[in-house]
């Protein structure tokens, strides 16, 4: 489920949402509420982008659906990330981590390709790690 997030601390993407025809996975405004219990508010602006919906134990499909999602929509992401109201864009890999008794030691590859697509639209790449129980009740 690869997401590839941007931010803005001045600019809403608002208008861009509307017009783009890269998925839009999600979009948030600055002042919009970020915790209803603590009264938080979000401080930025945020869109995100539908890069991979696959599961978070299939990191390598995620980075075939993300080398393909870059290069289909390098132009328009091009343009759109050259704002430079844009402070922050990376694509963010979901992953389980393999770790237990047995496995001390997890390592996941990025391809040259993904980082050459990612580097030509400065973009950052996270991989957010997380135990398979971390959503259990």
């Amino acid at each position: 489920m690869c997401i590839l997030k941007v931010y803005s601390d001045t600019e809403s993407f608002t208008s861009f949402a509307e017009k783009t025809d890269i998925p839009v996975f999600s979009k948030y405004e600055k002042g919009d509420i970020k915790n209803k219990e603590k009264n938080l508010k979000r401080n930025d602006y945020r869109i995100s982008f539908d890069v991979s919906d696959k599961d978070w134990d299939k990191l390598t499909d995620q980075i075939k659906d993300a080398i393909y999602f870059l290069d289909k929509y390098f132009n328009e992401l091009e343009s759109f990330l050259s704002n430079p109201n844009i402070n922050s864009a990376y694509l963010d890999f979901p992953i389980y981590s393999r770790l237990d008794e047995n496995i001390v030691n997890q390592n996941d590859q990025l391809p040259k390709e993904l980082i050459i697509l990612a580097g030509k639209l400065s973009l950052g790449i996270e991989m957010s790690i997380y135990s398979r129980d971390a959503f259990e009740l």
